[in-house]
């Protein structure tokens, strides 16, 4: 059984595109967060 962490329940969009932010990205969803990243269409 997991237990919840501190951001659990919480939802973020990232609108994050060099290395350095996407990585914070992880680190939020790695304290339980649902991240949401947005891309342009180039991908």
């Amino acid at each position: 059984m997991k237990l919840p962490g501190p951001l659990d329940g919480i939802k973020i969009v990232e609108f994050t595109q060099i290395i350095a932010a996407p990585f914070g990205g992880m680190l939020l969803s790695d304290m339980g967060a649902e991240i949401i990243k947005i891309e342009p269409i180039e991908g």
